[in-house]
């Protein structure tokens, strides 16, 4: 027969269904409840058309609604923005849902300028509350000034190279407080994208007017690769 559910005061039978909120759609099973979403939660991963994806209440509506918020401000603590949050826990303590999850994390997202500032995202659960959220971080893939490849003989391309001298970053009007001296993805003369392949993520401390200090997250290369899979097919390259 199957154990039965008590759930908010109610008593559900082994295998009824049920719908505590218009949001849910919940089974009982021998004492164990399981629900699935009946609201869309596909992430909307940012892309340059809409970076800072929200989603907000629709009066009237049980679902909420994705809409695209051009200000970078939304990002919490320049850092991290809910992708999507599960909506209200149906009551069931769930204090220790770090010890349950499942981690996933996305792998960064391509630069989203083939030259100069541009930002790449991903999107990972790896937080005490496991909730899926979107990082953000700055990224230069090379500087804008004209390049042409190296014809040195037998060299189909320079895959990495350092910047000669010590740089700092700029973002928006703000100018980073230290100096660096970046790695940058060369060009390839044989027709093939030259694209970061193994990079890490270091926190950018920017000085900004009226004495403002931000900080962000920022790509560091380590080595470029070329390849024919271009990114959105962009000829820059």
């Amino acid at each position: 027969e199957g154990d039965n559910c008590v759930f908010d005061g109610m008593i559900y039978r082994n295998g009824e269904t049920f719908q505590p909120s218009c949001k849910y759609q919940c089974t009982c099973r021998d004492g164990q409840i399981g629900c699935l979403p009946r609201c869309n939660l596909d992430l909307l991963l940012p892309g340059p058309e809409c970076p800072f994806p929200r989603k907000i209440e629709v009066p009237g509506e049980c679902c909420e609604k994705w809409i695209c918020d051009p200000k970078d401000e939304v990002i919490l603590g320049g850092f991290a923005m809910a992708a999507y949050r599960q909506e209200a826990t149906l009551g069931i303590d769930v204090s220790d849902s770090s010890a349950n999850c499942i981690e996933q994390t996305t792998e960064w997202s391509a630069c989203s300028k083939s030259c100069g500032m541009g930002f790449s995202t991903r999107v990972t659960n790896r937080n005490q509350q496991c909730e899926m959220v979107k990082q953000t971080r700055l990224c230069t893939i090379r500087p804008c000034e004209n390049e042409e490849p190296s014809d040195k003989k037998g060299k189909k391309c320079i895959r990495t190279k350092k910047s000669l001298k010590a740089v700092r970053f700029e973002y928006k009007n703000c100018t980073s407080v230290q100096t660096y001296k970046p790695r940058y993805c060369g060009l390839c003369n044989d027709g093939r994208c030259c694209t970061p392949h193994n990079t890490k993520t270091v926190q950018v401390e920017f000085r900004c007017p009226q004495g403002k200090v931000l900080k962000k997250p920022m790509m560091m290369i380590n080595t470029c690769v070329c390849h024919n899979n271009c990114p959105q097919s962009n000829n820059a390259f």
